[in-house]
């Protein structure tokens, strides 16, 4: 693949399939548009997470979120706690002591206390109801289980290692494609999330990332 670690490179739908790690399940969906600057408008199916919000975890210095978080390879990697306590209620830290598979991608959105991260929860659990039916977090943890209803998306993919400049340069240019597109609007002030689909070890040309925003056909 060609290596595009400057992230204003489009890649192409078929090139974002390639490195999506093919051992892990993701979220389905169906692409309703696409356009030449990169540009694609998706209908995604339900599915479920499990999340944690700094806030949360900032106020929860004990218990199963912390011991988690430090038995990372490096604990003081941004964002390390989210992902310990996510990755231990996912590996079997919950009250039915029951070790889930890993997926793909990690979301993230928001900023400071209010940012918050997600786990994609196996696909037993994304029908409805069904998430009712995940093992509950322990009682000391800050990690939280929902099911993400279908909607559309605007989303754009971009390479690198996803960090918050060039994240925040791919969000506002996603936000000033849709305010372009004479098809699809953005819903009211909704924020940008971030998905990363590969592991910290992926090298950046062959890194899958994505923003996206919920969109409605404009009237």
């Amino acid at each position: 693949a060609q290596r595009d670690a400057k992230v204003g490179n489009i890649i192409s739908a078929d090139e974002m399939l390639k490195r999506t790690p093919s051992d892990l399940e993701t979220p389905k969906y169906r692409v309703l548009a696409s356009r030449k600057n990169g540009l694609e408008i998706r209908r995604n199916e339900q599915f479920s997470v499990c999340s944690v919000t700094m806030k949360e975890l900032s106020g929860n210095t004990s218990g199963s979120d912390k011991e988690s978080a430090a038995k990372l390879s490096n604990p003081q990697l941004s964002g390390a706690t989210s992902f310990g306590a996510l990755a231990g209620y996912l590996f079997g830290k919950n009250e039915q002591s029951k070790a889930m598979k890993m997926t793909t991608p990690v979301f993230t959105e928001g900023e400071g206390d209010l940012k918050k991260m997600s786990f994609v929860l196996p696909s037993d659990y994304w029908t409805d109801g069904s998430v009712n039916e995940a093992p509950k977090p322990l009682s000391d943890s800050a990690v939280k289980v929902a099911s993400v209803e279908g909607c559309e998306r605007a989303v754009l993919a971009f390479g690198g290692f996803g960090r918050k400049a060039d994240v925040a340069v791919q969000s506002k240019k996603l936000r000033d494609m849709l305010e372009m597109d004479k098809e699809w609007m953005v819903v009211g002030d909704a924020p940008v999330t971030l998905a990363q689909y590969n592991d910290p070890f992926t090298p950046p040309w062959k890194r899958r990332n994505e923003v996206s925003v919920p969109v409605v056909l404009r009237e």
